[in-house]
């Protein structure tokens, strides 16, 4: 038996909608660059190489597109929440942490990825409470509770 306590989601409603709206724009986030190294995998591969100091080749970065669509549409739709939330975090963490010291400190661009940062990992340590997702729905056609299986 869940205990229902003032922040459990069977007591507040307000955090499914919450983490929803969160997941939507991060997903639309990391949807939109996917979509980009596949229209422009020029522009992709000059990012990579002024950014990061890697090569990428216009084959390199339709493959990233690809894995990062797959990526970013199961983060949309809260498909195999740890997975694609995880996967989302790191992807992201991978252009706010700059191991090269290539971003510039005064780079506003730079600067604004830290809250989407934040936001990922905000959204992966609450995954269990999003409920308003495909594993939510799978969660509620079993029977379990969020908290009741190992997320």
């Amino acid at each position: 038996m869940t205990k229902v306590t003032l922040m459990s989601p069977e007591f507040d409603k307000r955090i499914p909608a919450a983490l929803f709206i969160l997941r939507f724009f991060l997903g639309t986030f990391l949807l939109q660059w996917s979509i980009e190294k596949l229209i422009l995998p020029d522009a992709a591969a000059r990012i990579a190489g002024n950014f990061y100091g890697v090569t990428l080749s216009v084959g390199g970065s339709y493959a990233l597109g690809i894995a990062e669509l797959i990526v970013s549409l199961a983060l949309l739709v809260g498909f195999y929440r740890t997975i694609s939330y995880g996967l989302s975090l790191l992807i992201h963490t991978v252009t706010v942490f700059d191991p090269w010291g290539l971003a510039k400190v005064g780079n506003h661009l730079w600067i604004s990825t830290w809250p989407t940062w934040g936001g990922f990992a905000a959204l992966f340590l609450m995954r269990e409470w999003d409920t308003w997702t495909v594993d939510g729905w799978r969660q509620s056609r079993s029977g379990l509770l969020p908290t009741d299986q190992a997320v």
